[in-house]
């Protein structure tokens, strides 16, 4: 009887299997990813404090202020000291988010200026910026903006200026360890040479899923052998490694999906937050694109176990699209499939939600470690979909 193929390699250009395998050494990592990141220390030299800044430097605010955005206040071709205008364009290719920040100590500058240096706890939004946030933009000064200063706020609030950051700008190791070294098992013969692919997950049923660009696979082969598998099957060894590997624990998940998908609503429901986060992750990536279901369709959600928000993201996608559905993991994909359609339901529909209650003790204010965002709150949901057009009855 062959072995099912379970991966391939699809071409970067022209979307052309390159290779079938029946597994890939290297993919599926124990651990944590994203890992947690590392608190740092940064000081904020001759700063002019304001706003929630101030109030925690005097006392009379709280020390813990969220999340802080530090941009570029003047830019090169201004005179120093002229203020570019608030979010040009030059500030904002400067950009540094500051998240989970607290005051732990401040002191006069040591020029006699009258500015403080600010000694502030957090952590840095891993993105591209500032080339990785290794290097300083070349700009004369800083404004400082706290977000998120008080949970649930959306805009951000003035907290000062300085002109200069130390601690933030250096190399420090990715918040996504990349993985091992691939080897991909039970592999058709044939793959040779240098590639850029997309890697996809293959059902059972033939079907194919690609898995997103942190799971896309750059290099060359390295060595071929016969496979243990038999046939004419080989191993391959690459110099590859894949950017964000699979958490080991993810592994059930993807055969339970890629056997046919989840057979009964709620299995989820048993599974901590992180647990949660990766069946959200496993049913996007398994998602079967179908026609919306017609105008005046009313979905049940289930929310006896809706204890977080990403427990809702698995209820609404079951209400929908039924056990294992995918309906948004965010607010982004939660507004593109609520109000504009191809989610599987037409826009305008009916949201009966029983058990309400368990998400109304549950989704309430305050700051959420998992997004670094303020919490995705009840009321906040219920307002959002029906900002959307979905009519929300619960019960």
């Amino acid at each position: 009887m062959p072995i099912p193929l379970r991966w391939r390699l699809l071409d970067e250009k022209t979307r052309a299997t390159l290779t079938d395998c029946t597994d890939i050494d290297g993919l599926f990592v124990d651990g944590l990813f994203p890992a947690e990141p590392s608190y740092e220390r940064y000081t904020l030299v001759g700063c002019a404090p304001s706003g929630p800044l101030r109030a925690a430097i005097d006392g009379t605010g709280p020390a813990w202020l969220g999340n802080l955005v530090v941009e570029g206040a003047h830019v090169p071709g201004r005179p120093v000291g002229e203020r570019c205008e608030d979010q040009c364009w030059q500030c904002l290719d400067t950009m540094e988010e500051l998240l989970d920040v607290r005051l732990v100590g401040h002191r006069p500058a040591a020029d006699g200026s009258g500015l403080v240096d600010v000694d502030l706890e957090g952590h840095r939004r891993d993105d591209d910026a500032n080339q990785g946030g290794t290097t300083a933009p070349a700009v004369s000064g800083y404004r400082v903006i706290a977000w998120y200063a008080t949970a649930g706020s959306t805009e951000g609030t003035a907290a000062g200026e300085c002109r200069a950051v130390t601690g933030l700008f250096r190399e420090r190791a990715g918040i996504w360890p990349p993985g091992p070294p691939l080897t991909l098992l039970g592999c058709r013969p044939g793959l040779t040479g240098s590639f850029e692919a997309e890697l996809a997950h293959v059902r059972v049923d033939g079907t194919a899923h690609t898995t997103g660009w942190g799971r896309r696979v750059f290099g060359s082969v390295t060595g071929t052998r016969p496979s243990a598998l038999g046939g004419d099957l080989v191993d391959v060894t690459l110099d590859a490694r894949i950017p964000e590997p699979l958490a080991a624990n993810e592994r059930p998940l993807w055969d339970m999906w890629r056997a046919g998908g989840p057979a009964e609503p709620n299995l989820w429901a048993d599974l901590d937050r992180s647990g949660r986060r990766l069946w959200v992750h496993a049913a996007a990536v398994h998602r079967r694109p179908a026609p919306d279901k017609p105008a005046g369709t009313v979905y049940h959600l289930d929310g006896r176990h809706v204890t977080d928000d990403d427990g809702f993201y698995c209820a609404i996608g079951e209400a929908v699209n039924g056990p294992g559905g995918w309906f948004g993991g965010d607010l982004f994909w939660l507004h593109e499939n609520a109000a504009t359609g191809d989610g599987g339901a037409t826009p305008g529909f009916r949201l009966i939600w029983h058990d309400s209650e368990v998400a109304r003790s549950h989704l309430v204010p305050g700051y959420d470690r998992a997004t670094w965002l303020p919490a995705v709150t009840f009321d906040g949901l219920v307002a959002f979909l029906t900002a959307e057009g979905v009519q929300v009855e619960l019960r």
